[in-house]
């Protein structure tokens, strides 16, 4: 069994070479390698390392990182026609609030800043489409320690942990207010102000997942999702 994870975000040359042939309309072109030297895959593969120790020898797990949501989008659609024998995961930014009463698909239909692209997303597994909520960001903020070892010196944890103390969930944090957190608590730092496309690789690769899954439940639903596809193919 082979799982495929088309995630949003900046890749690399490895990247590209796991994308499918786009179907007759698609937009096509290199998605990655723009913003920084370094994609997010090695950051997402350090991620999910529990899920590569859940699937073992006989289940390969693919991450493709596919630039911008409607990308990622457009290649999953292709990934479900190419190679519908594969289990192909969807993982983009919710990008605003979530509403615990709508599926994920039904998320990102309901986002008119997402159509038209979205709108033919219908008749889909819900267990196809993942949301990081609202953004990535959310997951930095659910891992204090990995923040303090990212930046060192000068990083100023009390910016967020206040800003906190206003929401009961990291999934509640608006994608304006996360940015302007971390820009805060890391402006006085030896790696300047936070900086997505520079920190958010290594910044992934530090993250205590556990953590991260506790503070973030559409986190834990990607994880536990991911972990029953695995075990019904075992059995």
């Amino acid at each position: 069994m082979n799982i495929y994870i088309y995630i949003e975000g900046t890749g690399d040359e490895d990247d590209t070479e796991l994308l499918l042939r786009p179907r007759p309309g698609f937009r096509s072109g290199i998605r990655s390698g723009k913003e920084t030297t370094t994609g997010l895959r090695p950051g997402f593969r350090k991620f999910f390392q529990n899920l590569y120790d859940i699937a073992g020898e006989n289940i390969k797990i693919f991450i493709v990182m596919c630039g911008s949501r409607r990308d990622a989008y457009e290649d999953f659609q292709t990934a479900l026609e190419s190679q519908p024998e594969a289990f192909n995961v969807l993982l983009v930014d919710a990008e605003s609030p979530v509403d615990s009463t709508v599926t994920p698909w039904e998320h990102l239909r309901n986002r008119t800043e997402d159509h038209p692209w979205i709108l033919d997303a219908v008749n889909f597994e819900d267990d196809w489409c993942h949301l990081m909520v609202q953004t990535m960001e959310a997951w930095f903020i659910a891992d204090i320690d990995a923040l303090r070892e990212f930046y060192g010196e000068g990083f100023r944890e009390d910016t967020i942990l206040q800003g906190m103390a206003r929401y009961h969930s990291v999934e509640k944090v608006s994608k304006v207010t996360l940015k302007v957190w971390l820009e805060a608590a890391t402006r006085r730092t030896d790696k300047k102000k936070y900086h997505k496309t520079n920190h958010a690789p290594e910044l992934l690769e530090l993250l205590d997942v556990a953590r991260v899954r506790q503070a973030s439940p559409y986190c834990d639903r990607l994880f536990t999702t991911l972990a029953a596809i695995m075990g019904a193919s075992a059995s």
